[in-house]
């Protein structure tokens, strides 16, 4: 079992870092958001469907959004003009696709408020959680 789950988090990296994340930090960060959104996602599904799709949706967004961001940054930090002003631009972008996504799920898709909260704080958890392991390691 131990063989079958590092043979995929190997997996999980090398398809992150094929998508952009070079930094080895940001890599994990990412990958620790992977890994409780889709355990709080099929747990939630299992136990509650219903509300479990709008705590898989939150957690989508928030994957995606902390994916793009954890890019930028990386790509940003090496960057001496400018690098304010994309990363404001980045934000107001996502802010904004991320806020339309909300209203759309809520008011059109009727997903459950609390649910998609849940989900958007998975974030929090994964930084939380990584945090420990890398404290855990040194």
């Amino acid at each position: 079992m131990t063989r079958v789950l590092g043979s995929l988090d190997h997996r999980v990296e090398a398809w992150l870092f094929g998508r952009g994340l070079v930094n080895q930090g940001a890599r994990g960060l990412v990958k620790s958001q992977l890994y409780v959104a889709l355990a709080g996602s099929a747990a939630s599904l299992i136990v509650a469907p219903w509300w479990g799709l709008g705590f898989a949706a939150g957690a989508i967004l928030a994957t995606l959004n902390f994916f793009f961001l954890a890019r930028v940054i990386q790509e940003l930090v090496h960057v001496r003009k400018g690098a304010v002003s994309a990363l404001l631009f980045g934000f107001y972008f996502r802010l904004i696709l991320t806020g339309a996504a909300l209203y759309l799920l809520i008011v059109w898709g009727e997903v459950s408020a609390v649910a998609l909260l849940a989900g958007l704080t998975t974030v929090v958890v994964a930084i939380f959680m990584w945090s420990v392991f890398i404290r855990g390691k040194t």
